[in-house]
């Protein structure tokens, strides 16, 4: 192998950690420069520098903080096709090998309840008021609900606590790793613990 591209390893040893996929990663580093912060499943990405060709990223999960690192324009690039050399790096187990993974739609009218494994690109259509519940275990919550729509049809979306200042109503979004559940006889759509990830591809 060449020299390897440290920033390159680094993303994705992040990547392997928290189950994401590079190009979803990829997603949320220039959206985080674009809008300063987003969330990519569980991780909170905030950019704290920049210049032509670098970023300084602050990686966090649920407030805490993981890491501060200065991230290469190249390399983020190359989180979008993967160079065959560095697939080892993930080491992320095949979705195909998931047994609990269907088939799946790839437009929201042809959604149907336990559709899991969902990805797809939608506009939030409705942002819902914010409301405080509480957990099973007696944790305060907070959650909206979002209505997504790519032209075939709709769907609501739950957001949850430090995610919901992130979207806005006009904003489109990409969905990876989403479920299809019902609630009191309706569809709406979750994401999968960990796996799942809703990024803001343009603000509106």
């Amino acid at each position: 192998m060449r020299t390897q591209d440290r920033d390159l390893v680094y993303l994705l040893g992040l990547a392997r950690k928290h189950e994401l996929k590079p190009e979803i990663l990829h997603d949320s580093l220039l959206a985080a420069r674009k809008r300063g912060k987003v969330r990519c499943g569980e991780i909170e990405i905030e950019v704290r520098a920049h210049d032509e060709r670098s970023t300084t990223y602050m990686f966090s999960v649920n407030g805490k903080t993981l890491a501060q690192a200065n991230i290469q324009g190249d390399s983020i690039t190359k989180l979008k096709r993967l160079p065959e050399e560095y697939s080892s790096f993930l080491g992320m187990r095949e979705e195909t090998a998931d047994s609990n993974r269907v088939e799946v739609a790839s437009q929201i009218g042809g959604f149907k309840f336990g559709l899991r494994g969902l990805s797809f690109k939608a506009r939030v259509v409705k942002k819902s008021d914010v409301r405080a519940v509480t957990s099973r275990d007696g944790t305060p919550l907070l959650v909206c609900d979002v209505t997504l729509s790519d032209g075939t049809g709709e769907i609501p979306l739950a957001v949850w606590n430090n995610q919901i200042s992130t979207i806005s109503e006009g904003d489109l979004v990409q969905i990876e790793n989403a479920i299809v559940r019902s609630y009191r006889g309706k569809i709406q759509l979750a994401l999968r613990r960990k796996m799942g990830a809703l990024t803001v591809l343009k603000a509106a």
